[in-house]
């Protein structure tokens, strides 16, 4: 008796020591399957975020899609690129919004229409036919002109062909081959400051290029010239002239200055101690060929110096004495 007893525990230790190992398992093998469902879940999240960059000189953040009850966050610039949270929604006129991210981290909405999705900026360095689809038969005369900036999409569809928009999508369209553009990091950046300053009105404009002459770390770039050339050699407007009674100069256009003192010295060098060449007088209008690099004081007086042309002879002169005197 006591030996089948013996038997029949045994017997009985075993089958609940193997039912034990099966649900042992059983469990480590359904733990396997959640983790490996928890991993397949995170990789269908993107890689990597998607760029977006402003194509209008001023556009508004708000807190939620649209205008109405929206509230502003802050303005974004035409060149200004952000971060696209992967979040449209239409709202009730048709157009379609963008969530996104600012580099402070600032988070809102935007009308999608102003902005380029997942693109390069580029400057267009030579003049460059513009085709409306990728085929050599859809020329229609467009050309893209030195400096113009471009938005740049990879289309592995169309391997010998690029497609393009320009800010505010003046043009859209395709460029054949390789393209002859200018994307230094530097370069970009004082494209973006240049195009900022171009649509502005003519005085805030001047004063945007000027800033831009004056920044050091454009000194090198190629692209400064075109800076001079759009500041000083840009007006052929209606003639300027001086008003003695109300000691005011009319129709002053950017590439010239008014003498706005007594009598002033016109140097050799642009520093206080070059030789002078010559003097110009209060009412004279002189035609800006340059200006100095850096900002000098002179009895206590903090100013630029410019180069001028003035009836045929050039030379430099100190901004304060001019209209161009700093505020």
């Amino acid at each position: 008796m006591i030996k089948r007893l013996s038997f029949f525990c045994c017997i009985l230790f075993f089958t609940l020591s193997c039912n034990s190992k099966s649900e042992k398992k059983t469990t480590q093998t359904n733990n396997s399957k959640i983790a490996e469902s928890g991993d397949s879940r995170q990789s269908n999240l993107p890689d990597e975020s998607i760029s977006a960059i402003c194509l209008w000189p001023k556009v508004g953040l708000r807190d939620k899609p649209g205008m109405e009850d929206a509230k502003y966050i802050t303005t974004i610039y035409f060149g200004e690129t952000v971060e696209f949270l992967n979040e449209k929604e239409n709202t009730d006129d048709g157009k379609e919004y963008l969530k996104i991210r600012l580099s402070d981290g600032s988070e809102g909405w935007v009308y999608g229409n102003l902005f380029a999705l997942d693109g390069e900026l580029a400057i267009i360095e030579k003049e460059t036919e513009l085709y409306k689809r990728p085929d050599i038969m859809t020329f229609e005369g467009v050309k893209l002109k030195p400096m113009d900036m471009v938005v740049i999409f990879d289309d592995e569809e169309h391997k010998e062909w690029h497609q393009i928009t320009s800010i505010k999508k003046e043009r859209n369209g395709w460029i054949q081959g390789n393209i002859d553009a200018i994307q230094d990091e530097v370069d970009i950046k004082l494209g973006i400051l240049y195009w900022r300053a171009m649509e502005e009105s003519s005085e805030k404009k001047s004063v945007l290029l000027e800033n831009i002459l004056a920044n050091p770390n454009f000194k090198k770039s190629k692209l400064i010239e075109n800076v001079t050339k759009a500041l000083y050699e840009n007006s052929d407007g209606a003639e300027a002239f001086y008003i003695e009674e109300l000691d005011s100069f009319e129709n002053l256009s950017s590439n010239k200055l008014g003498i706005k003192t007594g009598l002033a010295n016109v140097r050799k060098d642009p520093n206080s101690n070059g030789d002078v060449l010559f003097q110009v007088q209060k009412g004279d209008i002189c035609y800006i060929l340059a200006q100095g690099e850096s900002l000098e004081k002179i009895n206590d007086v903090t100013d630029r110096w410019y180069k001028i042309n003035f009836n045929g002879k050039e030379g430099w002169v100190f901004g304060y004495y001019t209209t161009k005197r700093r505020n």
